[in-house]
């Protein structure tokens, strides 16, 4: 388990809705505070289908440390125990940007307009 992922970064994790719970990178979203007491965290995942939409951010190899260009999928928030996390991050953290970017597509995800 990690006991402290942190925000802007990407780690391996297992979805259990998905079959055979395939393991994926997913962006933890989620406050540090909450990320350091909480049991959960605040995740987006990625996928490596490059379908564009308004609530996609993409990812280029490298970013993060996704090893093939890549979409956040931010209309696929979700609540996964810190237990479903790889203990390392695969890469260093996000730039400002691409958390903005990130932020926007989450707000548009609820229907918030968003320039």
């Amino acid at each position: 388990m990690n006991p402290h992922p942190h925000r802007g970064q990407l780690y391996w994790v297992a979805i259990p809705a998905e079959p055979r719970q395939k393991k994926r990178p997913a962006l933890v979203i989620s406050a540090e505070p909450r990320n350091r007491l909480a049991g959960d965290v605040l995740v987006i995942p990625a996928s490596t289908a490059l379908r564009p939409s308004p609530t996609h951010v993409r990812l280029k190899k490298g970013q993060g440390g996704v090893r093939k260009d890549s979409v956040l999928k931010c209309e696929q928030i979700t609540t996964l125990p810190k237990k479903l996390l790889s203990d390392q991050a695969l890469g260093g953290p996000l730039s400002g940007r691409l958390m903005d970017e990130v932020e926007r597509g989450v707000i548009r995800s609820i229907g918030i307009p968003v320039d």
